[in-house]
């Protein structure tokens, strides 16, 4: 790596890193919670799990001061505000491939985010895609849920029972665990794995369009799409992680390994691949 790309590596790490602190500060104020959730619906998206509700406040009050004028580049703007080099390395190594079920397929993610951060959109999507379907049945056939047929059928009863297991543990702040697993729901239920052809939205973050080939180059291959799929990669090992004992609400402490591939990230930024 030249000293160029070094010097913005650098630059990238330490604003990310920034980010990060300025979370943590936010965090300690009070979030109008309600508002997050209806602003992320307004946009076709979830109360995403390992987010701070500092900056998700500050993101609502974007979207919400919009009075639905929000458009998509700016949706895909705000969204790339938590899927940063530093967060989805710590994710990576730290989350995806430590956490049971989601851990079968740390490879397929991890060459998804190295696809996204290369510019390489329309495969870092289709690589994520078949992540969500496979984990989620094989995460409701270790449930003993109904696992096969209807994916539709499959997660709602999926997110059913891990809403139900949190009320019934009393795990966390429940009523902000079952508003996020109802949003996540109606992202994957209503978007996500609705018909290609039914689809309400431009940025086009569809299953069943990407992976049929029903939607073309120019239909899909941004950012956006990135951020909306990871983030049910995200639900999914929320939903996992609650049958385990290492229950983590934010995105976990860096290690040696995390830090460097953040580093790699930055520089997959600097390169034109194509």
């Amino acid at each position: 790596m030249d000293a160029a790309a070094i010097m913005y590596a650098s630059t990238q790490i330490s604003k990310s890193r920034e980010i990060l602190r300025l979370e943590y500060t936010v965090h300690k104020k009070v979030g109008r919670y309600d508002d997050i959730v209806r602003a992320m619906r307004s946009v076709g998206w979830f109360m995403p799990p390992y987010g701070n509700q500092g900056r998700l406040d500050i993101v609502s009050r974007e979207i919400n001061n919009a009075n639905g004028q929000f458009e998509e580049f700016e949706i895909e703007r705000v969204l790339g505000f938590f899927y940063t080099p530093d967060r989805l390395a710590s994710m990576a190594i730290n989350m995806y491939a430590q956490i049971p079920v989601v851990d079968l397929y740390k490879r397929t993610i991890a060459e998804s985010i190295a696809a996204h951060f290369s510019g390489l959109h329309h495969v870092a999507v289709a690589g994520l895609m078949p992540v969500i379907e496979g984990a989620g049945r094989e995460l409701a056939r270790t449930k003993n849920l109904r696992h096969e047929g209807s994916v539709k059928a499959v997660f709602i009863e999926l997110i059913t029972n891990a809403k139900e297991d949190a009320w019934a543990r009393k795990i966390g702040n429940t009523k902000e665990i079952d508003d996020m697993l109802t949003g996540a729901l109606d992202f994957l239920t209503k978007y996500f794995f609705e018909n290609s052809a039914l689809y309400p939205l431009l940025d086009k973050t569809n299953r069943h369009g990407v992976l049929h080939g029903a939607y073309r180059d120019s239909d899909y291959g941004r950012p956006l799409n990135f951020y909306k799929t990871i983030g049910a990669v995200d639900i999914l090992t929320f939903i996992s992680m609650l049958q385990t004992n290492k229950m983590i609400g934010f995105v976990p402490e860096h290690t040696t390994d995390s830090k460097a591939l953040a580093e790699r990230y930055c520089e997959l930024k600097t390169f034109k691949i194509l």
